[in-house]
């Protein structure tokens, strides 16, 4: 019953630890990160890496006076 609970446990924790990874953003632009573990050497240095914005939730626009 024990390692049933664990296995439980650990997979609550997995199941946490991804929603918080897709929540901010961990998993964008999985390419160039592909690209800096497995071809280190051809990757483009990381100020020549193309940036992908970030979008944000706009508020409401300001009322014009």
């Amino acid at each position: 019953m024990a390692l049933f609970a664990a296995g439980i446990a650990m997979g609550l924790a997995g199941a946490c630890m991804w929603a918080w990874a897709v929540h901010s953003g961990q998993f964008r632009d999985l390419e160039t990160t592909k690209g800096q573990l497995f071809w280190p050497d051809l990757a483009p240095p990381p100020d020549l890496a193309p940036r992908v914005p970030v979008q944000t939730q706009a508020s409401e626009s300001p009322e014009k006076v």
